[in-house]
């Protein structure tokens, strides 16, 4: 178990987070502590090997003066402390410290494989160089004659002690500045790697929730990234969970109660007829087969229901003209419409196209005028509407009283919902069919509305978007 909890808490983001932190920092501290020393390195290099040359400049210059005033080298073959002072004048006049002498005289070693050298290249005084040592001369001219050459190193190196102390201290330096990196690193990394994983944390203990089946709370975090963002989304896919169980649930009561009527029905009148308090006549097995129908057609609109909101139905898309669907529709209820007593009128603007599913929308419009011709009361009026208005395709089925109170327009459309009205006091109805409807019309990506009816019952107004055919 603590191995087990030790590799989850090493597969963690924070940890993850904190090593990348911590990685990604100490390579870039690496990588800039090693460019700066390099650096360094470099440029003292060359700042030492500029000094050098300007010292031996000046030597060329304080030897090409004592030549032409002496004419000859020979006081430097007698005199010894003349070549070791011409040497300090040279150091103490380029670094500007003439009171520091007695450091510089500590340092004459740097000059070891200087040498003076006649114009035949006879040595004078100094010390000829080891072979595996490179050297240069540099020429010592008096009225453009050449008198004398200065042997010099062709490359100083970092070899006297002063310069040995100042790189091994700054190399000390750079390896503190890497340490302070690291430590400030391993301060700051957990926190930062922890602010971004805490919420992170939070949305998991909040799915863990959900997955158990609690829709009802909300997650608070109150940034506005990503991980903001997200909170949200999820809040809000909570709400519709919450708000699909609870239809759920009331879906399944309504529809046990649509189912228990006509089964309590059927139920007794078999068992009237088992126990022989009723006959089996033609007439008891008509109503028996009345109310089976009933529940079938329940069951056949409960299964179109679920298909068009679980999306299961298939949907056949193609160009079809619309004008022509609803004229069928409308011709197939011309003898229903007759016989209930109803007058039709229709306006149906021709040639209007949709990308659609002709069954579908057959479908729809069988609905809709089944409806309309059910809760109509005798001697009323239906009219039929089919138009394009700016780029939208309006269908508008509309028939006269018996009406729907406005508050109860936007219910029509729920599943099972059938207001307590005068419109459904007389004709029944499973309250399905407009929830079809308004499914079968989103898959087209349109939109359905209920309001009163001119003519003093209920209006369904559908929109649909018009395909470009319809513009040409």
């Amino acid at each position: 178990m603590l191995c087990h909890d030790k590799a989850m808490a090493i597969k963690s983001i924070q940890t993850k987070t904190f090593l990348l932190l911590l990685s990604m920092t100490l390579s870039m501290a690496f990588l800039l502590v090693l460019a700066i020393s390099l650096g360094f390195d470099r440029s003292f290099s060359r700042y030492k090997q500029s000094l050098f040359d300007d010292i031996n400049q000046n030597m060329v210059q304080q030897l090409t003066d004592h030549y032409r005033q002496h004419g000859h080298w020979r006081a430097f073959r007698s005199n010894r402390g003349l070549w070791q002072n011409l040497l300090i004048n040279s150091m103490i006049e380029q670094s500007d410290e003439s009171n520091q002498s007695h450091r510089h005289s500590r340092r004459l070693k740097m000059f070891r494989y200087h040498a003076l050298l006649t114009a035949d290249k006879t040595m004078v005084i100094g010390w000829p160089a080891p072979t595996h040592r490179p050297i240069k001369l540099l020429a010592i001219k008096v009225d453009q004659q050449v008198v004398g050459y200065l042997q010099v190193p062709d490359r100083q190196a970092l070899s006297d002690n002063f310069d040995r102390q100042f790189n091994h201290a700054m190399q000390k330096w750079f390896l503190w500045l890497f340490a302070l990196a690291l430590l400030f690193t391993l301060i700051l990394s957990w926190p930062i790697s922890g602010y971004f994983t805490h919420p992170i944390r939070r949305l998991n203990r909040h799915v863990k929730k959900m997955s158990d089946g609690h829709y009802d709370q909300m997650i608070n975090i109150n940034r506005q990234d990503e991980l903001g963002r997200l909170a949200a989304n999820i809040n809000h896919l909570s709400q519709t969970l919450q708000a699909n169980t609870e239809n759920q649930r009331h879906f399944f009561t309504d529809i046990s109660h649509e189912l228990r009527t006509p089964v309590s029905v059927l139920r007794a009148q078999i068992e009237a007829l088992q126990d022989g308090i009723q006959e089996p006549n033609h007439q008891k097995l008509n109503q028996l087969h009345q109310q089976v129908m009933t529940l079938s057609l329940l069951i056949n609109d409960i299964q179109d229901l679920a298909g068009t909101e679980l999306g299961s139905l298939q949907y056949q898309k193609q160009s079809i003209d619309l004008s022509h669907i609803l004229t069928e529709v409308i011709s197939a209820f011309s003898n229903q419409i007759k016989t209930a007593g109803l007058s039709l009128q229709h306006h149906i603007q021709k040639n209007v196209y949709i990308m659609g599913d002709s069954l579908r929308l057959q479908q729809l419009f069988n609905n809709l005028i089944h409806n309309a011709i059910r809760y109509t009361d005798a001697g009323g009026t239906i009219v039929i509407r089919l138009s394009m208005q700016k780029q939208q395709i309006i269908v508008k089925i509309e028939d006269s009283a018996p009406g729907v109170a406005k508050q109860y327009h936007k219910q029509l459309f729920e599943r099972l919902f059938r207001p307590d009205t005068a419109r459904n006091k007389n004709h029944g109805g499973f309250g399905i069919g407009l929830a079809i409807a308004q499914n079968i019309v989103q898959a087209h990506q349109g939109t359905i509305t209920a309001t009163d009816s001119s003519l003093g019952g209920l209006a369904i107004t559908i929109n649909f978007p018009a395909e470009e055919q319809n513009n040409e």
